[in-house]
């Protein structure tokens, strides 16, 4: 089932709904643009609820499979980008100071909001600095140094020639 792009999460807080289903890949451009290709929809479970002190605020996890370049040899490298993430809704920045510990603020200014833009910006916060295939499966793991060896064969990592000194092993 696909989630509705615009929502009023003050309405969906008040009666506790949850909200579960996919983003399609047209609505997720940033993402788009941050990654090599987006390999399926965005999956989202949104749950919006009063706290204990009666804020509105969204709760939930986001993930999705995404396809990007290995740091280290330049291959194509698919990652399931997954993120939990909890929000308070406020309707101004002057209620930021307001916004609870455990909580994020989620500026609402209009009634209606882009619960898109909200999964999109999360999974864009759990996108890896730097992405690498796993040891073993990488064709760059030739350039690494290997940890097994006589003492006499330790390269000290400071020296910019140790590439080369593998390579003429």
């Amino acid at each position: 089932m696909a989630l509705p792009t615009q929502i009023d999460p003050r309405k969906l807080a008040l009666q506790g709904i949850t909200l579960e289903g996919t983003v399609n890949v047209e609505d997720l451009p940033r993402l788009a643009s941050s990654v090599t290709a987006i390999r399926g929809p965005l999956w989202a479970s949104v749950q919006f609820k009063l706290d204990e002190s009666r804020a509105k605020v969204a709760t939930g996890n986001v993930k999705v499979l995404v396809e990007t370049v290995c740091q280290r040899c330049l291959d194509p490298l698919e990652i399931e980008l997954q993120a939990d993430f909890a929000v308070q809704v406020i309707w101004s920045e002057d209620h930021l100071n307001r916004v609870a510990s455990n909580y994020e603020p989620w500026l609402v200014v209009d009634k209606l909001a882009s619960l898109s833009e909200l999964l999109e910006d999360e999974i864009l916060l759990a996108l890896p600095l730097v992405n690498y295939h796993n040891v073993g499966e990488c064709t760059g793991d030739t350039f690494m140094q290997e940890e097994e060896g006589a003492a006499g064969d330790e390269v000290v990592a400071d020296n910019p020639f140790n590439v080369l000194l593998q390579l003429k092993k």
